[in-house]
């Protein structure tokens, strides 16, 4: 389902499947723009026109339990996308992982993604992936972490054309979720998230955290080694290095 304005694409496709529409796996919502787009904890999301911003509904049995793992299984989606997008004579960019739900380029940060639960009438569970991939440059004031796109890879492409990459790249990846289970997908994302031992700071409610990246835990939750001992945060906003 395409539209030219939304206020948010994960709101309009939680309106859709609350209030009775015909929903299926894999149904897409996108806008060429929105007016109230959403990042993690609330941020908002510039959202102009000439990027990507679409939700996708997913079906998962104990969909509550399984959302936060949608994200990875969504950036490693979204890197295969990017990979398959024309270029012109540059090689491949390196497309990295930042937990819980970003993806990098050049230390960038070119997509965010936000999983959201809804429940349908008849009190099926469902998940909607909600993704905002940059294609060009965006003005975020007061970014907490760089912000890029694709073009500053010389990646050129429409919002069209993406969706029909990542649409193919995350079908095949759910595919994988639900036949080999999120270890998969846990040490597949691993390959292109932090190396073990690097250094992270990590922002909390109650201020910053700082310690070295020691793998992620059974449902994806960080975990952080610090001088106090092994840390695991399953919320907040990490930055590379030591602050």
């Amino acid at each position: 389902m395409e539209f030219d304005e939304l206020d948010s694409t994960n709101a309009a496709l939680k309106r859709i499947t609350e209030q009775g529409g015909e929903v299926a796996e894999g149904l897409l919502v996108w806008a060429k723009s929105q007016t109230g787009g959403r990042g993690r904890a609330g941020r908002a999301w510039q959202s102009p026109p000439g990027n990507v911003y679409a939700s996708f509904l997913i079906k998962a049995p104990d969909a509550t339990r399984h959302a936060p793992e949608i994200g990875f299984v969504g950036a490693l989606a979204v890197r295969d996308a990017i990979l398959e997008l024309p270029r012109h004579n540059t090689a491949p960019p390196a497309v990295a992982f930042k937990w819980p739900n970003d993806v990098l380029i050049a230390g960038k940060k070119v997509c965010g993604m936000l999983p959201e639960l809804a429940t349908d009438p008849d009190g099926r569970q469902w998940i909607v992936l909600g993704i905002g991939i940059n294609l060009i440059p965006v003005d975020v004031p007061e970014a907490l972490y760089p912000v890029g796109s694709l073009a500053d890879s010389h990646v050129d492409t429409k919002p069209a054309h993406v969706l029909t990459m990542l649409g193919r790249s995350l079908s095949a990846w759910l595919d994988t979720w639900r036949t080999d289970g999120f270890g998969a997908i846990r040490e597949a994302w691993r390959a292109y998230g932090p190396q073990s031992g690097a250094p992270l700071s990590v922002r909390l409610p109650e201020g910053p955290v700082s310690g070295t990246f020691a793998g992620l835990d059974d449902d994806g939750a960080l975990l952080l080694e610090t001088s106090t001992g092994r840390r695991k945060l399953v919320v907040g906003d990490v930055m590379f290095g030591e602050v």
